[in-house]
């Protein structure tokens, strides 16, 4: 009898926990706003998409409905800069104080994609946001990642994200996913 699974790994199991270490380093550096160490993971040219979230009826064909041409976030580097730059200003009231944030990943899957050195990584994080007046918020996202090898790291290419909600269940999103 083989102990062998029927189905073979998407990638080997060093490949596997590299990535599993590193999003769970990008989760802590979020947590710690540590915003210089997080943004030298991105690449130069990275594109961070949210679209408004949207529900449709089961027997709805989603090939034929138009998505929405809304988005809570598209920024690429530079706007992301900006948007972290903007909590030194002490102009973000709604981060000041601090706000508590924990980023827990989860449901992490790695593939191979047909570029030499790239890979698809998807997650679920759950953010748990946690305000100085007791209101505390969960916001659940499933991620759709492409890193990059650049030099001798790995970079953050792209980042598409999904809202598990029907709604933005926060009045603000100054933090990242």
């Amino acid at each position: 009898m083989s102990n062998s699974l029927p189905f073979k790994n998407t990638v080997d199991i060093e490949t596997y926990l590299a990535f599993q270490a590193l999003l769970y380093k990008e989760a802590r550096l979020l947590d710690q706003e540590d915003y210089e160490q997080w943004l030298a993971m991105l690449a130069d040219d990275i594109h961070y998409y949210m679209p408004v979230p949207a529900r449709y009826l089961r027997e709805e064909k989603k090939q034929a409905i138009k998505p929405l041409d809304a988005h809570i976030f598209n920024d690429y580097k530079k706007q992301i800069e900006l948007r972290i730059a903007r909590f030194a200003t002490n102009l973000v009231w709604s981060e000041n104080p601090q706000n508590a944030i924990n980023h827990t990943v989860t449901n992490i899957e790695v593939f191979p994609t047909d570029v030499d050195g790239e890979w698809n990584a998807l997650s679920v994080v759950t953010v748990l946001r946690s305000r100085l007046d007791g209101v505390e918020k969960r916001m659940v996202v499933s991620r759709d990642d492409i890193w990059r090898i650049e030099g001798d790291s790995l970079k953050l290419a792209k980042r598409n994200m999904l809202f598990n909600h029907t709604v933005v269940p926060d009045s603000n999103l100054n933090f990242f996913f």
